[in-house]
């Protein structure tokens, strides 16, 4: 009997041992991520302790684009190809994410980016912008918009962050093994294919429209060497609370927010209408929490309706 029970332990420590083998996703150099993923319109600063990669495309009066956690410049495809008709258009992969990977000091809070926003401006020579930002994106956005009202022109934000404390940290299962002790460690090394897919299906409203084209870059991204590690860092990082920030924004702003958004809640975007003066919003049915990736055409027409003339864009 003895025997027997050996016998079964030994094979079920194999199968978790060939099963845990099986997920495990080696870092893909960053030179060959870039050598793929870097277009005519790459540009590579050193700035703030980090290598940081931007696209620079079209000309006129400049727009930022910033992404959210775990995504990339590209998220904002759609939205660059048309903006770009009539706009210089700008749009980063933060530190910790895309081609630009982890900085030197490992600090990925608000503040942060939002001085590495201001320190990038400075470095282009651009005084004032129209500001877009995504998620994180949205919340650095409207850090900075309110300690530098002076540098932005119009501001968009689309589902930011900042109001429900919990948000897509504890509704997505990479964010939520990213904050458990010894867990978040395998993160570093067991991040399959199928659990990118799982978190993208949830930031979209319809799953029909995810591409695997998005799903592989998105994956890919990831595991450029040093991003995992980068992630669970900025998952973990405890943000002061900066809306009481949000009286203080002068710039015309333009919020977006998918109805179907299931990671950072539709009814957070009266807060954001309550708070910053004269603020517009727009509701996209169905939608979830990234629509002008899942919406760009009618998502990205809206925003040149409000940043051409300022129409009213109110649901």
């Amino acid at each position: 009997m003895k025997l027997k029970t050996t016998h079964v332990v030994v094979a079920a420590i194999t199968m978790l041992i060939v099963a845990t083998t099986l997920l495990i996703r080696a870092d893909i150099p960053a030179e060959e991520l870039k050598a793929k993923y870097s277009s005519p319109a790459s540009r590579f600063i050193s700035i703030d302790g980090a290598n940081l990669h931007y696209l620079d495309e079209g000309q006129g009066t400049p727009v930022v684009l910033l992404h959210g956690t775990a995504a990339s410049l590209n998220t904002w495809d759609g939205w660059a190809t048309e903006l770009s008709k009539n706009y210089r258009v700008l749009r980063l992969d933060l530190p910790g994410f895309g081609l630009t990977g982890p900085n030197k000091t490992h600090t990925y809070t608000i503040e942060y980016y939002a001085e590495l926003l201001l320190h990038f401006l400075d470095e282009q020579g651009i005084d004032r912008v129209h500001l877009a930002g995504s998620s994180l994106g949205g919340q650095i956005a409207y850090e900075f918009a309110a300690n530098h009202p002076e540098r932005v022109e119009k501001l968009i934000l689309i589902s930011p962050t900042g109001v429900t404390k919990a948000n897509n940290k504890s509704t997505s299962l990479p964010f939520l093994l990213a904050q458990l002790p010894l867990v978040k460690e395998t993160l570093k090394y067991i991040t399959p294919r199928f659990i990118v897919q799982k978190s993208l299906k949830e930031v979209y409203g319809n799953d029909a429209l995810l591409t695997e084209n998005a799903i592989t870059l998105s994956h890919e991204m990831l595991l450029r060497e040093g991003n995992r590690e980068a992630f669970i860092a900025r998952i973990n990082t405890q943000d002061a609370d900066n809306l009481h920030k949000l009286s203080k924004i002068q710039a015309p702003t333009f919020i977006l927010w998918g109805e179907a958004d299931a990671w950072i809640p539709v009814t957070d975007a009266a807060q954001f209408k309550q708070r910053i003066k004269g603020a517009q919003l727009k509701l996209y049915p169905g939608a979830g929490h990234i629509p002008m990736e899942e919406l760009p055409q009618q998502t990205v027409q809206d925003a040149l309706l409000f940043l051409n003339n300022n129409l009213a864009l109110n649901n």
